[in-house]
């Protein structure tokens, strides 16, 4: 077993913007790392044996400004027919760098290895195999990491020979049960299972790598991202990171939900290549992927040069303790709205004058009955709120937090982007008891559900159904786009349930780990039905598949008539 230890943070500056520093990898004649700017890429949602279908969407992705394609490998044949589609790319001048999506098979990753310029592996189901057992003895667990590694090294001199860089990506749905046996289906389990493969890659000499931790929940992916640029750091290995939501869904929400997911990481410096990973036409990704990777925080260094030590566990998630106030949500963040229809429910703007408006280092005459109004502007430093909530802590002061963000952004794309990114970045350590989002631009009615929606990206607090919905690549089973809006259209009004729509089996029971029901690929016109974890109905007929589906929600007591 390899023992890698975990630092207090995971940054080089927790009080403003650093980028990272990374290794630059050179895929294709197209680098990324170092100080090279944040690379966009998609993946292709077409079978790859389809070759007029695969390289017309490829082609697609590149004028939507893709800078590599990934696409699905899962045999022989479609590791093979790679060359048929770089072949085809090339005559049409199109010099993209391809990569090879491949799961299960390592002599299919070998293969693709020759073929295009990065091999993506999950760490998770590309050498641990199943056992019998759930138990593995200290001897039994070093063994399976020696022959993973022996099996490793095979694809390691292929890479080497042909220049292909391999990506370690890292899922929270497809962790082994080797890892599972021993962390579980955490982050931290997540962040061992690549490191594992990262020193093995590093003891053989093979340094042209890049890693990603994605998950369909936010909070999950985030702490696992910092787990393993936290454990890179420590070992001073510096390889560059791939950043994204396994599973976001689509539409304003799917963009909310990867804003959520993505920003806070982007602000902290963290992440070199993103996709936003939407269930629509993949070049739809493309020019959300852009905006945020233009959006990050001031990087002007703060006057003040008392920086306080971390108070908090950057990790896990632990909300705040703090004195209660008088709202509906006392579970949940509330919303300081003057929206006038919701005033009972949450906090009218009016009543928030009594609220006490403090800046970024006055914590020194707070009152124990005050509740403290954070201001952030467009220019603020995010990040440098984090002194005044290490001092909160420090002097053990529980004052409950509105943070009050006020944009003057027109677009409201990029509006909703700034603000879920801005919410999460502070929510995600605990840190919300209530928010108030400011834009004269929009009605306030539309201002507070844009609150509901990105608090529930957090996964802080629910108020529509939520929609687990896997991108869709060349191994989905069925035409998932129409599915989910065949869907939604017909359960959108249960508010309370998360419902996973996968394309296949790969991911799709675990990155659905936290839904109510699941709906999943299983073969051709075939549906897996399951009740959270639990599968209940095996290879239904996809014309009856979603009958089936509200069926198995009745007969648990969750459907409520329209």
């Amino acid at each position: 077993m390899i023992d890698f230890d975990i630092p207090a943070f995971y940054t080089q500056s927790p009080y403003a913007y650093v980028r990272r520093k990374t290794r630059e990898v050179n895929i294709g004649g197209i680098s990324l790392g170092g100080s090279y700017p944040i690379r966009i890429q998609s993946m292709t949602n077409v079978p790859t044996l389809d070759t007029q279908a695969c390289v017309a969407q490829i082609e697609r992705l590149v004028h939507a400004g893709s800078d590599y394609v990934r696409l699905s490998t899962p045999s022989m044949a479609d590791a093979k027919h790679l060359s048929v589609i770089k072949t085809q790319l090339k005559e049409r001048k199109l010099d993209i760098p391809l990569i090879a999506d491949v799961h299960f098979n390592a002599k299919v990753a070998e293969e693709a290895a020759r073929r295009v310029e990065k091999v993506r592996i999950n760490p998770g189901n590309y050498i641990d195999k199943k056992t019998d057992t759930w138990q593995y003895t200290e001897k039994e667990y070093t063994q399976a990491i020696e022959q993973m590694a022996e099996k490793l090294e095979s694809l390691l001199k292929i890479c080497k020979q042909y220049g292909t860089v391999v990506r370690i990506g890292t899922n929270h749905g497809s962790l082994s049960q080797r890892i599972l046996s021993r962390y579980g289906n955490t982050p931290l389990g997540m962040a061992i299972s690549a490191m594992e493969f990262v020193a093995i890659c590093h003891e053989f000499g093979f340094h042209d790598i890049v890693l990603s931790m994605k998950a369909s929940n936010t909070k999950i992916m985030i702490q696992s991202v910092r787990l393993l640029a936290a454990m890179l750091d420590e070992k001073k290995w510096n390889y560059p990171l791939h950043i994204g939501l396994t599973e976001a869904g689509d539409g304003a929400y799917g963009r909310i939900k990867s804003a959520a997911g993505m920003l806070p990481l982007l602000a902290d410096g963290i992440g070199d290549t993103i996709r936003v990973s939407l269930t629509e036409n993949p070049e739809n990704e493309i020019q959300f992927a852009k905006l945020l990777s233009r959006i990050k925080h001031t990087s002007s260094p703060s006057s003040d040069t008392n920086n306080p030590p971390i108070r908090y566990n950057p990790y896990v998630y632990t909300k705040r303790e703090t004195s209660s106030i008088d709202h509906r949500h006392r579970n949940a963040p509330f919303i300081v709205s003057d929206y006038i229809n919701i005033a009972s429910e949450d906090i009218p703007l009016e009543a928030s004058r009594d609220f006490v408006v403090i800046n970024d280092n006055d914590v020194k005459n707070i009152k124990t009955q005050d509740v403290l109004v954070f201001e952030i502007h467009e220019n603020t430093e995010l990040l440098a709120w984090r002194k005044s909530l290490c001092r909160l802590i420090e002097k053990g002061m529980k004052n409950p937090i509105v943070w009050k963000f006020t944009y003057k952004d027109a677009s409201w794309t990029s509006f909703y982007a700034k603000a879920a990114g801005d919410v999460s970045t502070v929510a995600i350590d605990g840190f919300v008891d209530g928010i108030c989002l400011i834009n004269p631009h929009f009605s306030a009615e539309k201002i507070y559900q844009l609150s509901l929606q990105i608090l529930q990206a957090c996964g802080l607090r629910f108020s529509q159904a939520e929609y687990i919905a896997c991108p869709s690549c060349g191994r989905t089973q069925y035409a998932i786009q129409d599915v989910l809006a065949q869907i939604k259209a017909k359960t959108s009004h249960l508010h309370n349930l998360k419902i996973g729509i996968m394309g296949c089996i790969v991911n799709g029971p675990g990155e659905m780990a936290d839904a109510d029901y699941g709906f999943v690929g299983s073969a051709k016109g075939s549906i897996c039905l399951y009740k959270g974890q639990q599968l209940i109905k095996r290879n239904v007929d996809q014309n009856e598949a979603i009958d089936a589906l509200i069926t198995l929600i009745k007969e648990h007591g969750d459907w409520i008539d329209p």
